[in-house]
């Protein structure tokens, strides 16, 4: 018996069976039509909206379960608020389907497999569920149609009126319910859960995707597999033909997907080469290679183990690109073929035409089987190309290093010789500028010489003079051209000895010549700059200099580029144009613009004709590297001059900022040179009238005994009495008692400001080797800073002095010191020049107070001091330094030597630097150049009769100045 109710409203039957089975079914239909839908994206991953598809199903359960409850509502009202319930949860579900609906249409099908797959889920939960509405929306009519017809039409409707007509209608739309579920929930499964079908989906998008990448993939791929025969068939990807297949002028070259070469096994076996030579490559090579190209129609129908009629490969002839690379593949081929190992990767080399350079492949090979394998072919001639320029480019930059280190030491004492030489020829030019005011005064005496003479010697220390400095400008400026200098001393000062300028500063040259150096922006005299013949006598008006506006500005530019630009436009001027012909430099500098430009004119020289034939290629090659123009080089490279004088100066233009240029007119040559500059700001007092205010201390310290007589003659030019100077370094107790020394002296000054110097690099030697040691005046300078309190470091001026000056060490000076001072010629002008802005901006507020003593005072109480006493080294110190050398040398043992090696170089280069200072008359030259050529980390094999040789000439020079007495003395 199946339980029936009466509904006490509707007066119909109310089947409860099937009323139990709805309610579960109306809740799992509606969760599955959910569960299928594709994930929701809420910003940040996919998430399923559990709570809201949970909340509709259960809607539905609760709306279904209603119609079991009516037979129970036995009053209106009960009934009736039960319905409204009933229809108002079961809306939900039609809600939901146009929310659903409306998501849908903003997704998009995609392209990938996934993107495919979800794409087709919501689809098919919206199928779905548009199918639970109109199941349910139809059970819910015929609900009412079958319950409550029977209330509206007349008896003569016998089925509405027939007890019976409930559970036909609810049976009839069971049943159509279930057939078209069974529809859409096999096309759901066949969608979204049959792993066969996804499975096929994901191999026909792995197909397409490996399609892509047979296809388009810079690396080769082959597949190679070897048959029954012996023979092997290998399919290559078309990337590794592309070039060849260009060449060959292939028609639809993107519709090729394959070419398979066919390979015999007696070919195979005899191929054992490394590298494949095409140019070595015989008519008996190409016999046993076929090949043929595959379309991308015939690409899917290839089956490398069948067999393959021969007549469909074409035979490799000499004039085919693709020969060149189809034998470099065979030969790769072969050697993967040897091989036992089921991975290994290798390189192979190819010349693919004569005389083109090397392409490396490096190849990967896989073994999947006994007879087939996998091999992956990349091209890596240009990792190998960036590789040697990375190798090449980490030599040059630690040769560089290496320079720069080896040469620091050497610029250093190269600074400190021109400076003990310009302080010699000053004294001299002073002194003998006052014996010329006594010839003309009238004085006579025995020992004055002639006055030609002196006016004569008075002239040649002048030129000295000149040349030094315009030497140490070079040198202080790093610049460009070592065979300049050379150039430029032999010229005009040819008695000079240059032999110390063998060890210029090679860093600084590389980095112009690769453009890397950087300017150093410092105050110049261009006036100056271009009034001077750059060591060439010219005839009475024979140069002339025009200046607009005149004079010009003084500028903030680099002084060594300017003078290295400057000096070869002069000297290829005189030397190659008009014999005695008129120079004129024309300089012109433009206020708004903020440019200077120069033009050098000379008259027309020998061979002038062949260079206007040139046309503007002349220009060309007058900058070009290594080419020379001149009369004597009959327009070839390399004869006895360099030919790079006009190279150097483009790139020293260039590093300007600027440009070079050169005409050559019918009438006249003419060089050009622009390029920005900055016109320099000059101090806002007059350096000329500076000097420290009374009270001030200077205290200084160097290891050189020269040094330390320079310095005490700049703290003169400064304003600082010699009875307020402190010099110190004399020995090593000085030097490591430099810091306490300092400390205690301003705690017992409280009231004086104090001028402090100190060499960067402080020697001190002792009893021992080991106890030869260098300590840095930068480092003293910052534990003085640190260890005086605030008010007495305030009251202290601390400078660090050195003759290296890159920006590393400056950046280093700058951060321990107040400041740094470089090594240059102390003459009373430049020292005020130098210290009168760092004193300004360290004591701005006493920069007021100066000297009361005048200019003209203080440079008569330098120029009084005598030359002999400050700067000369007398004959018993040099043959006191030799002494100290010989005791060094006296046990020649290997090893003893290589540890005493650093001190006697030490001493060594102490020599050197006092026979400069009176390496008059070249005496000294060939004792210069033996002691440079001692320079190294070790000494060299024949040392000792080197140092002999040494000895000789020093000891030999002053025996014949010195007493037989003073000798003894020393030895």
């Amino acid at each position: 018996p199946v339980p029936v109710l009466i509904d006490p409203i509707l007066k119909s039957r109310v089947h409860l069976l099937r009323w139990c089975e709805w309610t579960p079914l109306a809740g799992l239909m509606t969760l599955m039509t959910e569960c299928i839908d594709a994930p929701e994206y809420d910003g940040e991953k996919l998430t399923q909206p559990w709570n809201k598809k949970l909340m509709v199903s259960a809607f539905e359960s609760i709306s279904t379960f209603c119609g079991f409850i009516f037979p129970f509502c036995d009053n209106l009202i009960l009934w009736t608020v039960t319905m409204i319930i009933s229809c108002v949860l079961y809306s939900t579900i039609i809600f939901r389907y146009f929310e659903k609906r409306r998501l849908f249409r903003t997704a998009k099908r995609g392209r990938s497999v996934d993107e495919i797959e979800l794409y087709d889920r919501a689809r098919m939960s919206l199928s779905l569920h548009g199918m639970c509405c109109v199941a349910w929306t139809g059970i819910t009519v015929i609900y009412f149609v079958t319950s409550a017809g029977h209330l509206f039409v007349p008896l003569s409707w016998t089925l509405f009126h027939d007890p019976a007509a409930t559970i036909i209608g609810e049976c009839f739309m069971d049943l159509v319910a279930k057939i078209l579920y069974m529809a859409l929930i096999l096309e759901a499964h066949v969608a979204a859960f049959d792993e066969a079908k996804r499975a096929n989906r994901r191999l026909a998008e792995l197909r397409n995707t490996m399609s892509v990448v047979w296809e388009n993939s810079s690396d080769t791929i082959a597949i190679s597999v070897r048959k029954a025969s012996g023979n092997v068939t290998t399919m290559i990807s078309p990337s590794f033909f592309q070039p060849a297949l260009i060449a060959r002028q292939e028609e639809n070259i993107d519709n090729i997907s394959a070419v398979v070469l066919e390979i015999s096994n007696i070919d195979t076996t005899n191929r054992k080469d490394s590298i494949t030579d095409w140019s070595k490559v015989n008519a008996k090579d190409l016999k046993g290679v076929g090949m043929r190209i595959i379309q991308k129609a015939d690409f899917a129908d290839i089956d490398l183990h069948s067999a393959t009629r021969t007549n469909k490969f074409e035979p490799l002839n000499r004039n085919d690109p693709m020969s060149p690379r189809a034998i470099s593949f065979v030969d790769m081929l072969s050697r993967a073929w040897r091989t036992k190992m089921d991975e290994i990767v290798f390189e192979h080399d190819a010349i693919l035409q004569a005389g083109s350079s090397r392409t490396k492949f490096e190849v990967k090979l896989t073994r999947l089987e006994e007879n087939a394998v996998v091999i992956v072919v990349r091209d890596v001639s240009e990792r190998y190309r960036r590789f040697e320029a990375e190798k090449r480019f980490v030599f040059e930059t630690t040769a560089r290093q290496k320079d720069a280190e080896a040469n620091r030491f050497t610029r250093h004492e190269v600074k400190n010789g021109l400076l003990a030489a310009i302080e010699i020829c000053g004294n001299v030019r002073e002194q003998v500028s006052a014996d010329f005011n006594l010839f003309q005064k009238g004085f006579k005496h025995d020992m004055l010489i002639s006055e030609e003479s002196v006016a004569s010697r008075v002239e040649n220390v002048t030129e000295l003079d000149r040349t030094l400095h315009e030497v140490l400008d070079i040198v202080l400026a790093e610049t460009v051209r070592v065979l300049d200098v050379f150039v430029f001393l032999s010229d005009s000062a040819p008695h000079f000895n240059i032999a110390f300028l063998c060890c210029d500063d090679i860093q600084m040259a590389r980095d112009v010549i690769h453009e890397m150096y950087v300017p150093r922006m410092e105050r110049i005299d261009v006036n100056h700059i271009l009034s001077q013949m750059r060591g060439f006598q010219a005839k009475n008006d024979q140069f002339t200099v025009v200046c607009r506006p005149s004079p010009l500005p003084i500028f903030l530019s680099d002084q060594g580029l300017f003078k290295c630009i400057h000096g070869n436009a002069i000297r290829n001027a005189i030397k190659y144009g008009k014999n005695g012909g008129n120079v004129t430099v024309e300089a012109t500098y433009d206020s708004e613009r903020g440019h200077f430009k120069m033009d050098v004119v000379n008259l027309p020289g020998p061979g002038h004709e062949k260079l206007m034939a040139l046309g503007s290629r002349a220009s060309e090659l007058v900058f070009s590297h290594g080419t020379r123009l001149h009369k004597d080089s009959g327009l070839e490279k390399n004869s006895h001059s360099a030919g790079d004088g006009a190279w150097i100066i483009r790139k020293c233009a260039k590093i300007l900022g600027g440009n070079v240029d050169i005409q050559f007119e019918e009438t006249r040559t003419v060089f050009s040179f622009q390029a920005p500059v900055k016109v320099y700001d000059a101090p806002s007092r007059d350096v000329g009238t500076f000097h420290l205010p009374p009270g001030v201390w200077g205290i200084a310290i160097d290891d050189s005994k020269i040094q330390r007589k320079l310095l005490r003659r700049f703290f003169i030019h400064a304003g600082i009495q010699e009875n307020r100077q402190v010099i110190l370094g004399h020995n090593r107790d000085e030097i490591s008692g430099f810091v306490e020394f300092i400390i205690d002296f301003v705690k017992r000054h409280p009231d004086d400001l104090i001028f402090l110097i100190a060499d960067e690099n402080l020697e001190m030697e002792g009893s021992a080797i080991s106890d030869h040691e260098t300590i840095s005046g930068s480092e003293c300078i910052k534990r003085i800073r640190s260890e005086l309190d605030l008010s007495q470091e305030r009251r202290m001026l601390a400078l660090v002095r050195s003759a290296n000056d890159s920006p590393d060490d400056l950046a280093l000076y700058n951060s321990r010191a107040h400041g740094y001072m470089p090594k240059v010629p102390l003459r009373g002008i430049s020292v005020r020049e130098m210290v009168s802005p760092l004193w300004t901006k360290r004591f701005p507020k006493r920069a007021s107070e100066v000297s009361n003593e005048s200019d003209e005072e203080m440079s008569r109480i330098a120029s009084i001091e005598n030359l002999r006493d400050l700067t000369l080294i007398s004959p018993a110190e040099l043959l006191a330094d030799l002494k100290e050398i010989d005791n060094l040398c006296v046990k020649n043992d290997s090893s003893e030597m290589k540890d005493k090696w650093p001190v006697i170089w030490d001493k060594l280069h102490q020599l050197k630097g006092d026979i400069q200072s009176v390496n008059v008359d070249d005496e000294f030259s060939d004792t210069i150049i033996l002691i440079e050529a001692l320079r190294g980390d070790s000494a060299p094999a024949d040392f000792m009769s080197k140092w002999l040789r040494i000895r000789s000439h020093v000891f030999s020079h002053f025996c014949s100045r010195s007493s037989d007495e003073n000798v003894n003395t020393i030895l």
